[in-house]
């Protein structure tokens, strides 16, 4: 309020006259002044180092002389820093036009005030003015809350992050007399005298206090809000983490006794050590993981508070109660895939995070390894019932598919993967998670055979796949790798495969894990841009799931023993004659000079050539219940203008190197904010993007043109899109006819 008031004050006075003397011989109200350097005045301010009389004449003449002929026909405040009896060619000014007068400036304050808020004010001089910088544009109730004493001249609450943010240019940027407020307060909140201090020195004890506050719990409320506000903010937080980076622990601290909002990457660490060396004393971690109830619900909520405490938790918590109700295969795929994949991706999140630290991960691993030999118990126990049906798949798909249906055929998605990847879209599209059993053994070669081919063929090249296929279904399907996919891709039946995901398991073995995130980010986002161009379903199948083995010795392996010729890999083992292991379950599959497929009845690998820890081949739940998931466009859409090319029928044969784009929006844009909408427009030749035009707005009934060249190419695509969610609204082919451009004649 108080820029308001005296802008009001020199409004007011300069509607009489066009000249205004401010009047400031102490010169505290500077301050003020400056707010009119960005108005339409002009100031013109005396020269406070001159103390002759006849230089302080010859200052103000020169002024006056400025005034009456640069700035004749403008606004002119002088401001000037003498006393008004000690004027000489301003004198007259301050009687025949405007002056504000502030020779005592706490009693123009105190009017202003009493004036504004009906109360006077008992503040000191100093103490006044220092309210009035701080207040230059508070609004009368936190005046009121002043005058009132019901709140401090500085709130810790404001000033506190941004000085520890940048302490040195926080205070540079401050008046003395606030610095020394501001610096009394922060000694306050230290409890100590106050001391002349570098910012620096001032804010590291700050942080310190902060920081032993987190580590044993008792925090200050100051500092907590404080704490908060640093990790809700992506321009501040870098400052509080390297705060952190150079701040030692206390050697009392303890995991237990913490804030639960910490953000030390060591606590966790130590909490996670301590539970897993006691992960067999089941009372213990339940104990613990009481204790950390709060922190771990704060996972995936605050930045500092690692994820892999909910994969803990989910593990912890895993029931394996209802598998013994789980009497026919369909109970169990119901239970697996609403609970125990779950469990799954928690494993291996924490192989993740942990799988270099052994002495974290062993305990864990042991743990799951427990769930998991009941799980497989159930489920070979039902090896009866199983029915794999891969066998053709993608021919009865396409079969019964509309236009514009894209499949992505992914290498190695296990089920919580496709199931991640679905729970970051549910809210967008209409998902429907189905699953599919893999044929056996669920390896590349013969899975991805069954898809494109079946009839229990298994043809070793892709491409021998996918043209059976084509010719299999008669349909004109479209075949790319996913990462080549974008808007210039056009067809009505697409086939699109993503083999990262089993490439990079089997060359990089365990290290793949953390890639996975990233896989899935690539689905989610190709999923998105396939519903956004107008495919009406968009299917994600897989081959086969993997099974992560883990921490592994030697004597973990399984002993490939075989009676007769036999070919042994990481999970299954090949024979020409029948075996009788009562721990192996037999398939009888024909491949080349072997009749039988062999697995063990576990999740272990057999003995043989490689590295081991990310495998495929076996007969687990992991592996054979795979997602058949579909993704489809939601009924209920926002409706937005459209937004079509109009002149189609004339870029079918263009004669000339240019050629325009018109666009048409919609006669009616519904509700105000969906009257417009921004647009963009990318032309392609094949799956290369050639040029991308600018964004601009259409409104509702609006046209537009929009100019591009063909380049070096006779045939373009060009895609409209809304800019802002890139969904896809219209295309068009574009050719360049083989006629000249004969100018019209």
């Amino acid at each position: 309020m108080t820029a308001q008031w005296f802008l009001d004050d020199i409004r007011r006075l300069m509607s009489l006259r066009k000249r205004v003397v401010v009047l400031d011989p102490t010169g505290q109200c500077a301050f003020l002044v400056d707010l009119l350097q960005t108005s339409s005045y002009t100031v013109l301010a005396t020269n406070r180092q001159l103390s002759e009389p006849w230089r302080q004449q010859k200052d103000e003449m020169m002024l006056r002389y400025e005034a009456e002929t640069t700035f004749a026909q403008d606004p002119v405040v002088f401001y000037v820093t003498r006393p008004k009896e000690k004027l000489t060619f301003l004198f007259d000014y301050c009687f025949t036009h405007g002056c504000l007068d502030l020779t005592m400036p706490q009693n123009w304050l105190r009017k202003h005030i009493l004036a504004h808020t009906g109360m006077s004010v008992n503040f000191e001089t100093p103490y006044l003015f220092i309210a009035a910088k701080i207040g230059l544009n508070k609004d009368l109730t936190w005046w009121k809350r002043i005058v009132q004493d019901l709140e401090q001249l500085i709130n810790p609450d404001d000033e506190l992050l941004p000085f520890l943010h940048d302490p040195e240019e926080y205070m540079a940027s401050r008046d003395a007399d606030i610095r020394r407020l501001i610096e009394e307060k922060f000694f306050e909140l230290l409890g100590q005298p106050y001391l002349k201090k570098p910012p620096k020195t001032l804010a590291n004890e700050l942080v310190k206090c902060l920081l032993n506050g987190l580590v044993q719990n008792n925090l200050p409320s100051v500092f907590s809000r404080t704490y908060e506000k640093w990790l809700d903010s992506a321009t501040y937080r870098p400052s509080l983490m390297r705060y952190v980076q150079n701040y030692k622990l206390p050697p009392d601290a303890s995991p237990w006794c913490g804030d639960p909002r910490h953000c030390f990457e060591a606590l966790d660490l130590m909490a996670i050590r301590d539970l897993s060396s006691h992960f067999r004393d089941k009372s213990y971690v339940a104990q613990k993981l009481a204790v950390l109830k709060e922190r771990i619900r704060l996972a995936g909520i605050l930045p500092t508070v690692p994820h892999w405490w909910i994969d803990l938790q989910i593990l912890v918590d895993a029931d394996t109660e209802p598998l013994v109700r789980c009497t026919n295969l369909n109970l169990f795929v119901g239970y697996y895939t609403s609970h125990f994949a779950f469990v799954d991706r928690a494993v291996r999140n924490l192989y993740e995070q942990f799988l270099s630290e052994e002495s974290i991960m062993r305990p864990i691993q042991e743990y799951y390894d427990g769930m998991n030999a009941l799980l497989l118990d159930t489920w070979f126990g039902l090896r009866s019932e199983y029915r794999p049906n891969q066998q053709g798949y993608l021919k009865t798909l396409f079969d019964a598919a509309p236009p514009k249906t894209a499949v992505i055929v992914g290498d190695g998605v296990r089920y919580e993967m496709a199931n991640f990847v679905a729970s970051q879209l549910d809210s967008q599209f209409v998902v429907n998670r189905g699953v599919m059993m893999a044929d056996m053994p669920s390896e590349t070669e013969h899975n991805m055979s069954a898809l494109y081919v079946g009839n229990q063929e298994v043809l070793a090249v892709h491409k021998e796949r996918e043209g059976r296929l084509t010719q299999s279904t008669g349909k004109n399907l479209v075949y790319l790798p996913l990462e080549q996919l974008n808007h210039g891709t056009d067809a009505d039946y697409l086939v699109l495969t993503y083999k990262d995901i089993d490439k990079a398991g089997e060359s990089l073995q365990q290290a793949a894990i953390k890639l996975f995130s990233e896989f899935e980010r690539v689905l989610v986002d190709k999923i998105t841009l396939l519903l956004q161009m107008g495919y009406q379903n968009v299917h994600l199948l897989t081959d086969h799931g993997f099974v992560l083995t883990g921490l592994l010795e030697e004597s973990d392996k399984i002993d490939p023993s075989a009676s007769g010729p036999k070919e042994v890999h990481e999970r299954f083992v090949r024979t020409r004659d029948p075996q009788t292991s009562d721990s192996w379950l037999e398939f009888a599959k024909p491949y080349g000079n072997f009749n039988y497929v062999y697995v063990a009845r576990s999740h272990r690998p057999f003995k043989s050539k490689g590295v081991y820890g990310y495998a495929h081949g076996g007969f687990t739940p992991q592996e054979t219940i795979i997602p058949a998931f579909m993704f489809s466009q939601s009924t209920i859409t926002e409706e937005k203008l459209s937004v079509q090319v109009s002149n189609k029928s004339d870029l079918n044969e263009v004669p000339s190197e240019l050629f325009v784009i018109r666009l048409q929006a919609s006669g009616v844009g519904g509700e105000l904010f969906n009257a417009t909408r921004k647009i963009q427009i990318r032309l392609y030749s094949g799956q290369i993007e050639l040029q991308c035009s600018d964004i601009f707005t259409l409104s509702a009934a609006e046209r537009q043109e929009k100019e591009f060249s063909f380049g070096n190419h006779t045939e373009v695509r060009a895609v409209v899109l809304d800019a802002i969610s890139q969904q896809q609204l219209d295309s068009v082919m574009i050719r360049k006819s083989n006629l000249r451009d004969l100018g019209g004649l």
